[in-house]
């Protein structure tokens, strides 16, 4: 009786635990997961293919999520740690899950929804491992040299063009307002250690010039990752998403703060990125591996 006694003491501070926790900014999601990770693993029963190229899915996959709701997911989260969530996505959110998906359903081994989560964390955050707040890589320099040198993508914008642009990433620390984790005092002191190994930082970069853009268009593949980059001072990505190549040519499907979802925009990029000529001065070719 002792035994049980303690267990069920146990237990009810455990759902307590539980409950208080999912009050907490950024925690509720942690426990309403259930139906989401269903539709993942549906999403990867649809494309499942042990051994094939990631690459060639992320295209398919970015389209199935098409609709989903635009969130803050990173300014959101407070604890730094790999969620398995199709409720909402912020660019970043957006593009780590569609790879995820993608090298989860060509995995020679399982494809389970460990296994997504395992992919999840080791796109999202530096080094693989979700370590707080200051271990996800919220900008793109940052998100290519690690992920890059992990084997997880590769960079094409350096076989096309010799332009780079020296920039500052300070943004996230210099608002410290608008990220909740960072309310914290030790969490925003390592985000700014972080930060302070991005300073000086070079970013190599295709022009936005059409001319350019007709020569590397037709090399760019279905499902290649575009970053779209911004002249602000102190962070480097604009946009960022998986273009699809449909019959007038490749279009950018992203999660789109402006029209509150995921979307494929309707133009090509081209065109795309020459509307946008004060946002963009140029952008990043990724492939995912």
């Amino acid at each position: 009786m002792k035994i049980d006694t303690a267990r069920n003491i146990f237990g009810g501070m455990l759902a307590a635990l539980c409950l208080g926790l999912s009050t907490l900014p950024g925690m509720a999601q942690k426990f309403h997961c259930e139906a989401d990770t269903a539709k993942a693993m549906e999403i990867i029963r649809e494309f499942h293919n042990p051994g094939g190229d990631p690459a060639k899915i992320c295209g398919p996959v970015a389209s199935r999520l098409v609709g989903v709701p635009y969130v803050q997911v990173t300014k959101e989260d407070s604890l730094g740690v790999a969620e398995i969530r199709l409720d909402g996505f912020d660019d970043f959110s957006f593009v780590n899950m569609v790879a995820a998906l993608a090298k989860t359903a060509t995995s020679p081994g399982h494809s389970r929804a460990k296994d997504l989560e395992m992919a999840l964390e080791k796109l999202t955050f530096r080094r693989g491992e979700a370590d707080g707040f200051p271990s996800r890589m919220v900008y793109g320099g940052d998100w290519i040299v690690d992920n890059r040198a992990r084997g997880n993508v590769k960079e094409l914008t350096e076989d096309f063009s010799n332009n780079f642009k020296t920039k500052s990433l300070d943004y996230v620390g210099r608002h410290r307002d608008e990220y909740v984790a960072l309310k914290d005092s030790a969490t925003y002191e390592r985000q700014r250690m972080v930060e302070f190994g991005y300073r000086t930082f070079k970013i190599p970069h295709m022009k936005r010039e059409s001319s350019e853009w007709k020569q590397v268009g037709p090399e760019i593949q279905d499902g290649d990752l575009i970053m779209l980059l911004t002249p602000e001072p102190d962070r480097d990505v604009w946009e960022m998403g998986y273009v699809v190549r449909r019959d007038d040519g490749l279009h950018f499907i992203h999660a789109s703060e402006r029209d509150g979802k995921v979307v494929e925009e309707p133009e090509v990029l081209g065109r795309y990125i020459k509307r946008h000529a004060k946002e963009v001065y140029g952008w990043r070719w990724i492939r995912i591996l």
